[in-house]
């Protein structure tokens, strides 16, 4: 993972502190060298490189990486699919019986006119994004309680027909690329605020209390906490997990876990519920981000059958679109999301997820193997090189980013 492909150096210059980037002419230092050594081959050296210290189709001319800006289109890309049903050969749903799945799946299509209700209802819910929604306080929110039981009264509201709720936070830790990734996007100078029920947060706007991260990480486990003290006595199964803690206002007990990113942490926490759950319940995850369309489509076979996902555009249903991409394109599509562009990962000039996508349903089954393992080898490393520079080949940029 890289943020820059500059090194910076520290200097001093009479009284003063200096950071010098890494210079850029490396043209002329080429020129220096080759005189000096006959081993560098100028013409490969200058053909590979052109003048750069990083691979123009990864990293913009300044050396930082390429942002990813069109990874929201993932899912409505993923929309028009199931619409299409392109069908593959590899085309089949989790056989019923399995022993990672249980009885939760069958080869049957699930026909969406059918009034059948599933016997219990399970929504799975990203607890920031629902904090980001209440960024317009009501009048009557003026301390960090009040803000608390705001938020409780949104969340019940959200899953008033469900009777089991999941509510799942970040974990922030100071030491982690997330963090970075944080920084760049923060606005202004991060102030950390006290979490109690006694702070004064009325003249405060949402967005800069929740500036620093010790503020979040305080914030997540209050909000835990107190959605378990608001509903101890209610009929529903409730869940909420913070800070790698997971408890719930019944007799269950949860292992500790180190999850960073919601996203997993709702896929675990998915599986455990797929498996104490009948096989006709339903499973909802409210989550606008795209990386759990990906985790969510991926694992989908530990899931129960009636899985689906809640965006900002809709329903999104996973069933069909496993049928359309087939099990082993949908085993590797979380690395398929991660290669072609995502937060912390970048992306490859001058393609986007569309044509990524469209070249990703025909690819070879080696490539797809590939994408599965991920591993630090030689015959994976030489097949996602072919392929990376056959989409290259065949969208006309080869050129213009090597």
């Amino acid at each position: 993972m890289f943020l820059s492909g500059n090194k910076k150096i520290t200097v001093k210059l009479r009284d003063n502190t200096v950071d010098l980037k890494e210079t850029k002419d490396l043209f002329a230092r080429l020129m220096v060298l080759a005189r000096s050594n006959r081993d560098i081959n100028q013409k490969e050296a200058i053909g590979n490189y052109e003048f750069t210290l990083t691979p123009r189709a990864l990293f913009a001319s300044n050396g930082t990486i390429l942002p990813c800006h069109d990874k929201s289109k993932l899912i409505n890309l993923h929309e028009k699919l199931t619409r299409e049903d392109v069908p593959h050969e590899d085309h089949q749903l989790p056989q019923a019986g399995s022993t990672t799945h249980q009885d939760a799946m069958d080869t049957g299509f699930t026909d969406p006119t059918s009034t059948d209700q599933p016997s219990r209802k399970i929504a799975l819910v990203d607890g920031m994004v629902l904090v980001q929604r209440l960024s317009k306080k009501p009048a009557t929110v003026v301390t960090v309680k009040d803000l608390s039981g705001c938020f409780n009264d949104r969340l019940m509201s959200l899953t008033r027909d469900y009777d089991e709720i999941i509510l799942v936070f970040d974990t922030y830790r100071t030491d982690s690329l997330k963090s970075a990734t944080r920084d760049k996007r923060r606005q202004g100078k991060a102030i950390q605020y006290q979490v109690r029920d006694d702070t004064n947060i009325k003249h405060i706007p949402l967005s800069r209390f929740l500036s620093h991260d010790q503020t979040k990480a305080d914030l997540t486990d209050y909000l835990a906490a107190k959605i378990l003290e608001y509903n101890r006595g209610s009929s529903k199964l409730i869940i909420t997990s913070a800070s790698g803690n997971t408890r719930s206002n019944k007799n269950l007990l949860f292992e500790e876990n180190n999850h960073e990113e919601v996203v997993t942490l709702l896929i675990h926490q998915a599986v455990l519920a797929s498996h104490r759950n009948p096989a006709d319940a339903q499973l909802m995850f409210f989550s606008p981000d795209t990386d759990i369309l990906a985790l969510v489509t991926a694992n989908y076979d530990l899931l129960l059958k009636n899985t689906s996902i809640s965006t900002a555009s809709g329903v999104v249903q996973i069933e069909p679109l496993w049928r359309a991409l087939g099990k082993e394109r949908a085993k590797a599509l979380p690395a398929f999301h991660a290669f072609t562009g995502a937060d912390n990962t970048g992306r490859f000039s001058r393609i986007g997820k569309a044509t990524w996508l469209q070249i990703y349903l025909k690819a070879d089954e080696d490539i797809i193997n590939a994408l599965q393992m991920l591993l630090d080898e030689a015959p994976t490393l030489g097949a996602l090189k072919q392929h990376i520079l056959r989409v290259h080949v065949q969208t006309r940029t080869i050129s213009k980013c090597f």
